[in-house]
């Protein structure tokens, strides 16, 4: 059993490296984060780990904040930022930036990258509007080693089926043994960069759009204030800020202010922040709504497989999605696959429900970590040339559930 003040000694070390609150509650996850560390160094429980951490070995601190501070990420993850992304952010921005044509976006606490690569897959679709133009993408986190897996763009097989339309699955990754492999050009878009969210924000410079979402849940109320006064102040007047469904900056910050009728995005609170028009997104999302009654998770609407397909009159069969067990409605036609994101050959509609061939529901996508970073690089030009289509995939069908030591 661990004693009290290893705990507390632990727990303050985390909090002053990374921000993350370590609660009582928590034990569960201190044991299980942190038992292997303490197995690769022949150390026989958590007593001796923590003693050895007394002794400051910098390594083996790096070791520990880096396994407290690890959440898992997703594609697209919870849908909605990224319509109101590819809705409200961009038109916005193709307006306001057209004399300057250069785009600064920061996906703080990037983790393994599916947040900052599903950007780049939105903006790669909006190519011929954006020719031309200086995009930068800047990923950051406090892990080296997640970082690394971000930059190299290799997934397994139960990363992409979380979030992932198959459609953007066949168009911007490759197989490559049992992984996939998001495209090179895709990996051009983003930068990432080894940064914690409690230092200098200054060095990163301005961002007009930023993604900091499922981090500030982990902070006590003076490290929210102080971390979104800080992001505040490396934004234009008319710059966006996104954070988690769970959370706000109400009672925490008045530097931002909440878009009307929307949830997890903001504006600054400042005199020069613009109006901006939310009807297309609210219709998307009206469509979305409709599509999930009937389709299942994440406003995402598949149609059914052809051997359950059934005639005319008959009672729709149902088939379990990543949330629960959702009617279908009977087809007798195979939906080629579509996209909403983009115009090539592979796109439908402008709105944010996907048809695909035979799977079920994905979970909803994202990204959830503490740390951040940034890069100093020069941005990439996007052109309307798209990679080529890789001509078959293999799309498995099985979703497990997200463990349980792994919740936001």
């Amino acid at each position: 059993m661990l004693k009290p003040e290893d705990f507390d000694f632990v727990s303050k070390l985390i909090k002053s490296r990374s921000g993350l609150v370590l609660t009582q509650d928590k034990f569960y996850l201190l044991e299980s984060r942190l038992m292997p560390i303490a197995r690769k160094r022949g150390l026989k429980d958590l007593g001796e780990l923590i003693g050895a951490l007394r002794g400051m070995d910098r390594t083996l601190i790096e070791d520990v904040v880096e396994a407290m501070t690890t959440n898992e990420s997703f594609f697209f993850r919870d849908t909605k930022p990224f319509d109101q992304f590819r809705h409200v952010v961009l038109p916005h921005m193709i307006k306001a930036r057209a004399s300057k044509r250069h785009l600064r976006i920061w996906c703080a606490a990037a983790s393994s990258g599916q947040e900052p690569y599903s950007l780049a897959m939105i903006l790669q679709d909006f190519a011929s509007q954006l020719a031309g133009w200086r995009i930068e993408i800047i990923g950051t986190d406090i892990s080296r080693e997640i970082l690394n897996k971000a930059r190299a763009g290799l997934y397994s097989q139960f990363e992409v089926q979380r979030g992932l339309p198959i459609a953007l699955l066949v168009k911007h990754f490759q197989k490559a043994d049992d992984m996939w492999q998001i495209s090179a050009d895709l990996r051009s878009k983003v930068q990432y960069r080894e940064y914690n969210l409690l230092e200098d924000l200054k060095p990163l410079g301005q961002f007009d759009v930023v993604y900091c979402r499922n981090v500030l849940i982990y902070f006590d109320q003076p490290t929210k204030t102080d971390v979104l006064s800080r992001i505040a102040a490396q934004m234009p007047d008319d710059g966006f800020l996104f954070l988690g469904g769970a959370e706000t900056v109400l009672g925490i910050s008045d530097k931002f202010k909440p878009l009307p009728r929307q949830r997890g995005i903001y504006q600054l609170n400042r005199p020069g922040a613009p109006d901006v028009d939310v009807s297309e997104l609210e219709k998307v999302q009206a469509g979305g709504s409709a599509a999930a009654a009937g389709a299942g998770a994440g406003g995402f609407a598949f149609p059914k497989p052809k051997a359950m397909q059934t005639g005319a009159g008959s009672t729709p069969a149902s088939s379990a999605g990543a949330t629960g067990t959702t009617a279908r409605p009977a087809s007798t036609t195979p939906t080629t696959p579509r996209s909403s994101f983009g115009t090539g050959s592979t796109t439908g509609g402008t709105g944010s429900t996907y048809s695909r061939p035979s799977t079920t529901g994905a979970a909803s996508p994202g990204t959830s970590r503490y740390g951040s970073s940034s890069t100093g690089s020069t941005g990439s030009s996007y052109s309307s040339t798209r990679p080529a289509t890789p001509s078959s995939s293999s799309f498995g069908r099985t979703y497990p559930r997200k463990p349980d030591d792994k919740k936001d």
